[in-house]
């Protein structure tokens, strides 16, 4: 199975499940944000290229089924993470919570981006602390999910990717 093949199946099984399961659950008006959720791990496991086009399809995906103008999530998602993929890169050694703390700033940000590119067309006018609540609300829901996301991302993005060679004594790994 190729790694583009890998990487159709897992956007489109994202964009399927934020428009279906996840629309259905939601706490205070807010839902997980699947497909952010997605593009910043494919940052964070694929890097900055492969990262910021697997967002960039991510963003056009979310704008193709959901009311926004095409393109803006586009806009958010890639330079979302281009920003995880070096910050992967000095968070190597970083336990699981700080990473996952790390994660739901990263969906935080690209929440408050979201509104903040949506109000430049007119589509949002949030007041700020309620902004920052479906932020910081959405953000929690969507590191809930993260652990069997980021599993499924890592396979997907990381298919093709030469073997990482640890150079600290731990052998060689691979990483698809």
């Amino acid at each position: 199975v190729t790694g583009r093949f890998r990487v159709a199946v897992i956007l489109l099984t994202a964009a399927t499940a934020q428009v279906t399961v996840f629309e259905e659950f939601r706490v205070a008006g807010v839902s997980v944000e699947f497909m952010l959720l997605v593009s910043v791990l494919a940052g964070y496991h694929g890097g900055p290229e492969r990262g910021a086009v697997i967002a960039f399809c991510a963003g056009l995906l979310h704008d193709s089924l959901t009311a926004t103008p095409m393109g803006l999530h586009a806009l958010v998602y890639a330079p979302l993470a281009v920003a995880t993929s070096h910050l992967e890169v000095r968070l190597a050694r970083s336990t699981r919570p700080f990473l996952g703390v790390g994660l739901a700033v990263a969906v935080a940000a690209g929440v408050l981006a979201s509104v903040l590119a949506g109000g430049l067309f007119g589509l949002h006018d949030l007041d700020g602390p309620r902004l920052v609540r479906t932020a910081a609300l959405a953000a929690v829901m969507s590191v809930a999910v993260a652990p069997p996301t980021s599993w499924a991302v890592r396979w997907a993005v990381t298919a093709g990717l030469p073997v990482d060679v640890d150079l600290r004594g731990g052998g060689a790994e691979s990483r698809g």
